[in-house]
């Protein structure tokens, strides 16, 4: 008989399992999995024991044998377990999940080569042309992290992420590559919330809605897109609206290589940084401790949220997982 705690302990194994299996490139076995769920999520279980969690999961329907060499695949059915998962285990997992982001991302500014974190959205195969057209203004406004992209048709992987029959996705730079980099230089950062960011004369002003990084299962940009509540297109059209921004914190004594780093990945072609305020004093209305120096950084899915203010379906997925960054295009390479 399993008892309560024993049966909440085997959730948690089975939802990190398909985690794994969601952020691998492709197929995963048993020695791999195991190998990550020790490494990344401190569960210790033997192959034969992974090998048994996935032959449960076969049974749900959640992943499904590839082969006997390469292992299993999440199925559709699997990602909406992983959306649907217990409340208690994804409290703080957006927090988790930048920071995990943070340390794989092997991105480098200088030789511009290495893994870089990337948003996914998936569209309707025939809408895909007029979102393009919708979310060129976000671009050109600047209303984004970066212009390069990654495009995907039905059947191609994405980020981790397999684009479903009669989609196509698109691939956005995250700001979490902001975060890697300045990690990679000694500089840490305070991811502290995601909000929609208020501008005024094309210029930030205050943040008037924010989720707290912390307390949330679910990224705080796909909740913004999906109600509603951003202005992204009349932002890029007139200078005034609301937008996806996020806000970081860095000690204030990392403020001049913070800022040598920053100019760095704008040459890159990785820019998105709105305001970089100085020690102590408050960003966007933003209050910041004496020896703090507050960032507000644009949201990746900016242009995004553009196609869904036209009225064209989006599924979102922030912060999906890592691409290559020689794969990125520039966008208007791609929409001509």
């Amino acid at each position: 008989m399993v008892t309560g705690q024993e049966g909440h302990e085997v959730e948690r194994e089975k939802i990190a399992i398909l985690r794994i299996l969601a952020e691998a490139q492709g197929a995963a076995g048993s020695k791999v999995i195991a190998r990550r769920l020790k490494d990344e999520y401190g569960i210790d279980l033997s192959e034969r024991a992974v090998r048994y969690h996935l032959g449960l999961l076969d049974d749900r329907g959640f992943t499904r044998k590839v082969s006997r060499r390469c292992g299993r695949d999440i199925t559709a059915a699997g990602f909406e377990e992983l959306e649907n998962a217990r409340v208690a285990d994804k409290v703080g997992f957006v927090i988790e999940k930048i920071e995990k982001l943070a340390f794989q991302s092997s991105f480098d500014p200088d030789s511009l080569s290495g893994q870089i974190p990337v948003n996914i959205s998936l569209f309707p195969e025939e809408k895909f042309s007029w979102a393009l057209k919708a979310i060129s203004v976000a671009f050109e406004a600047g209303l984004c992290v970066s212009p390069l992209v990654a495009i995907a048709v039905a059947g191609e992987r994405l980020g981790g992420r397999l684009v479903p029959t009669g989609h196509v996705g698109l691939a956005t730079v995250c700001s979490i590559v902001i975060n890697s980099t300045l990690l990679k230089v000694g500089i840490p950062m305070d991811s502290r919330f995601g909000g929609l960011l208020q501008l005024r004369n094309q210029r930030p002003w205050r943040f008037t809605q924010i989720i707290d990084y912390t307390g949330s299962s679910l990224d705080p940009s796909e909740i913004f897109i999906s109600s509603h509540m951003t202005t992204v297109g009349h932002a890029a059209q007139t200078g005034c609206g609301k937008v996806l921004a996020n806000f970081r914190e860095i000690p204030a004594m990392c403020w001049p290589l913070a800022r040598q780093i920053l100019e760095k990945l704008k040459q890159a072609g990785i820019g998105g940084v709105m305001t970089l305020g100085e020690a102590g004093r408050p960003v966007c209305e933003v209050p910041v401790s004496l020896n703090r120096a507050g960032m507000v950084l644009l949201g990746g899915l900016n242009p995004v949220a553009v196609a869904a203010e036209a009225g064209i379906a989006t599924v979102n997925q922030a912060m999906s997982g890592l691409i290559d960054f020689s794969s990125l295009k520039n966008f208007w390479d791609v929409y001509k």
